[in-house]
């Protein structure tokens, strides 16, 4: 493996392995393009050390219109660096299966992430996520259930669907590499 001086540090925040999915995809497409990216796992014991990689990706997945907190803790601990190294922030969400909303401009949820923690992130991709009822436990599926009876989305409780455009994600992954 090549120095982690050398390497982009890809972190995902993902209950059911989706945004992990994704932050693998991104890291495929920066080691196509010759950049070496170490993915993990954002947890609230997640430490960065800035002098270890020279960029960061950050993907996030809304839950019930919120971001993990130790999105947000990571952001406020190292925004002086992130403003220094090439980032990628890639958002995940159910509202962008509708296209119209896979912009950081009419995403409600990234607008108010990126207000709240006064970052500008080199590049920002807002992904569609995935609907994985079967993996719900019966508060989140009636919940979810509920939400996307509103929204006009699938509420049979039985189904996984995949929205997530992979062809997106793996652009964002090219635009990030050129960055870095």
């Amino acid at each position: 493996m090549p120095d982690s001086a050398q390497t982009i540090l890809l972190l995902y925040s993902s209950r059911f392995g989706h945004s992990r999915r994704i932050a693998e995809t991104v890291a495929a497409e920066l080691a196509a393009a010759g950049v070496a990216a170490e993915v993990a796992e954002l947890t609230d014991a997640t430490v960065v050390d800035p002098t270890r990689h020279r960029g960061l990706g950050l993907v996030i997945s809304v839950r019930y219109g919120h971001f993990a907190r130790a999105a947000f803790r990571l952001v406020k601990a190292h925004k002086a660096w992130l403003d220094t190294v090439p980032t990628l922030l890639v958002t995940v969400s159910l509202t962008a299966r509708k296209p119209e909303k896979r912009s950081p401009t009419t995403h409600l949820y990234t607008r108010k992430f990126l207000k709240k923690t006064g970052w500008t992130p080199g590049n920002v991709a807002v992904v569609a996520g995935a609907l994985q009822y079967p993996l719900y436990n019966f508060f989140d599926k009636t919940c979810i259930r509920f939400i996307m009876l509103l929204m006009g989305g699938e509420t049979d409780g039985k189904s996984v669907v995949e929205y997530t455009d992979w062809e997106q994600v793996r652009e964002a992954g090219r635009v990030f590499a050129r960055a870095c």
